[in-house]
């Protein structure tokens, strides 16, 4: 229960809520040698070259945080990364072995989906989703960018 001296923050709470489901995403695809957020980048790649500037809208985060996620996976070979349409612009595409990777781990992550929904419930699972999508929604124009 709250505080009244001490309100609950909100960003707060959903920052605790995205850390537990990031941990057992984690723990889940950690025998494939993913993180969420690395097999996350694999599937919004998927089959298409993306720019940078785009990936980074479409996972609602800044070109800064997508670059560290990255990283590893270009290392890895799963990810390449070339010159875009000017001397600014990065592309990115899956490689042959990227694309092998994600499929692997998605089985592991649909498990991973399956246990939390169990855990939570399919109704609160729903609701939660859509209470996601409209506040993304509501909250896109304090955002630069996403």
């Amino acid at each position: 229960m709250p505080h009244p001296d001490h309100p609950i923050c909100t960003c707060e709470a959903l920052r605790r809520l995205t850390r537990r489901l990031t941990a057992a995403y984690d723990h889940h695809l950690a025998p494939a040698g993913l993180t969420v957020g690395q097999y996350s980048l694999l599937v919004n790649i998927g089959a298409e070259a993306l720019p940078l500037s785009q990936l980074a809208r479409r996972v609602a985060t800044d070109r800064t945080t997508l670059t560290r996620t990255l990283a590893p996976l270009i290392e890895a070979e799963w990810v390449r990364t070339t010159p875009g349409k000017d001397a600014r612009q990065r592309v990115v595409r899956l490689t042959a072995a990227g694309r092998r990777k994600a499929a692997a781990a998605h089985a592991i992550w649909q498990r991973a989906q399956e246990q939390i929904a169990g855990a939570l419930s399919p109704a609160l699972t729903d609701q939660l989703h859509d209470m996601i999508s409209d506040a993304m929604v509501r909250l896109r124009p304090f955002v630069a960018e996403n």
